[in-house]
């Protein structure tokens, strides 16, 4: 019997520092769509590419919770996605508030800080050279422990 896990892919970072674009790389690269501009909502991710019809259902909040002053308790009041992926800003204004409603509904939480330094590192701002590069690197480190915990759960 799997146990069923709620998983939450949280991106936190100051603004404009790279949190919705991180998100859209991961659509971009999983689902072959890319996201103009990118909104709230469900997205089927093909995490094997070799099994073309096995795909991860997400649910996605792009825009922080402090930044659209939309919590996620509000925005998930009687239901709760299984896989969420949420851009939340460092230091937002309901950056606890978020955390804590994960908490409470028992995610299991990934968590990624994007510094707001130039840098080498995955997590470092990215410039023109590096942006493509970079955002490439992080949706496959991210999903890549995605599937490692899928496939914990399912061997266990």
């Amino acid at each position: 019997m799997i146990k069923s896990t709620k998983l939450a892919v949280v991106i936190l970072g100051e603004q404009n520092s790279g949190k919705t674009e991180t998100l859209r790389e991961i659509v971009k690269m999983y689902t072959g769509t890319p996201q103009k501009q990118m909104r709230a909502g469900w997205r089927y991710l093909s995490i094997y590419p070799s099994v073309r019809d096995l795909r991860l259902q997400c649910f996605f909040v792009p825009a922080s919770p402090s930044e659209t002053d939309i919590q996620l308790k509000d925005r998930f009041p009687d239901w709760q996605p299984d896989v969420l992926f949420l851009a939340e800003q460092i230091n937002g204004k309901h950056l606890e508030n978020s955390m804590k409603f994960l908490e409470q509904k028992e995610y299991e939480v990934f968590k990624y800080t994007l510094s707001n330094k130039d840098g080498i590192d995955l997590w470092d701002r990215y410039n023109s050279k590096t942006e493509k590069e970079k955002l490439k690197n992080r949706a496959r480190f991210i999903l890549n422990e995605v599937r490692n915990k899928i496939e914990k759960e399912i061997l266990q």
